[in-house]
């Protein structure tokens, strides 16, 4: 009885609680116990780096000594790899700050092509005028700005077909 109740839970759901069911097999491959850090990388390392570098995966030791942390592997632009080397140890902090816990021991660079994020380039979709107000309608409910021109974005991508 209670799993039909869940199926059948009123009122709104999170968009995380739905991206991450899809997400998370993908990531667990890539050795990311969640999509959040990929998610975040922007937020942690800063607007200066979230455009060169992209995590990999986390390799975790293995047998019983798992009290040791495991290994980032961080893709870099090759030019900026030598910058990024001299912020690791602060890397490697925000990261471990970010999970809550020292996951991370140390930080394998890997230099290879970044693909640009989308979010952070290019023009963002032209939406007709009546796609315009309907998504203007939907936002306007949010008091927060950086959530209002957070689902702006994402109603634009949606809307758009992108």
């Amino acid at each position: 009885m209670a799993d039909s109740a869940d199926k059948h839970r009123r009122g709104p759901t999170r968009l995380s609680e739905l991206v991450g069911r899809v997400l998370d097999p993908v990531t667990r491959r890539r050795g990311f116990q969640t999509a959040d850090l990929i998610a975040a990388w922007p937020e942690i390392v800063g607007k200066r780096y979230a455009e060169c570098t992209r995590p990999e995966r986390i390799a975790w030791p293995r047998g019983e000594d798992k009290a040791e942390g495991g290994v980032l592997h961080l893709r870099v632009d090759g030019p900026r790899a030598v910058l990024i080397q001299h912020e690791i140890g602060q890397i490697t902090e925000r990261v471990n700050a970010f999970l809550g816990y020292g996951a991370i021991s140390r930080i394998r660079l890997v230099q290879a092509p970044v693909a640009a994020r989308q979010a952070g380039g290019g023009a963002e979709p032209h939406l007709g005028a009546e796609a315009e107000q309907r998504l203007g309608a939907m936002v306007s409910g949010a008091e927060d700005d950086r959530l209002k021109a957070a689902l702006d974005r994402l109603g634009r991508g949606v809307l758009s077909g992108r």
